[in-house]
């Protein structure tokens, strides 16, 4: 009987310990200061690399001679500076210094799917692109695959950052609003 109770405290235990997020912010102090931590974990070295892989497709992609590559620079751009500045919020711990009604996760969870399925989209078409269209010089031709073939794994690095957000944020929030009696009911 006893040794049942203790299995059972050790099991709670091992739960509770499973279920913690992959990185949660020293709530001690309040203002801004700066948070190394954060990219000694694995969430945080995924956004630097999706920084590096986003810095290595601008300088493939450098001199946009095609519509396609229009588009892929602005979907790497505007990855790249979410991206800086989400690590950014984290290096300087504005989540717990700024107190505003927002759900941080789930922004940059949607934020990063977002960016993963963008630069799906954009790789595709910047392949395609360089592939199918005689207006780039041959001498871009092997920077623009190679460019596309980054934005391919920078999509991957996306995916995996969203995957990451998405456990977190099923961890801080054990009851969702999907669970609920309304998916039960049929009309």
């Amino acid at each position: 009987m006893m040794a049942e109770t203790h299995s059972k405290s050790e099991v709670s235990t091992t739960t509770s310990t499973a279920t913690s997020p992959t990185y949660a912010a020293p709530k001690s102090s309040s203002g801004i200061s700066l948070c190394l931590q954060y990219f000694k974990t694995g969430p945080g070295i995924v956004k630097l690399v999706e920084l590096v892989m986003g810095i290595l497709c601008m300088a493939c992609a450098a001199p946009a001679w095609t519509k396609g590559t229009h588009w892929f620079l602005f979907v790497v751009v505007t990855a790249f500076v979410s991206t800086s500045i989400w690590c950014f919020i984290y290096l300087l711990n504005l989540k717990n210094a700024i107190n505003l009604p927002i759900d941080w996760l789930l922004t940059e969870l949607i934020l990063t799917a977002l960016f993963a399925v963008l630069y799906l989209i954009a790789s595709i078409v910047q392949i395609i692109s360089t592939v199918t269209k005689p207006r780039p010089p041959r001498r871009l031709k092997p920077f623009y695959l190679l460019s596309g073939v980054f934005g391919v794994f920078n999509m991957l690095t996306y995916a995996v950052g969203s995957f990451y957000l998405y456990r977190d944020w099923k961890d801080s929030h054990p009851q969702s609003s999907f669970s609920g009696p309304v998916l039960k009911r049929n009309p």
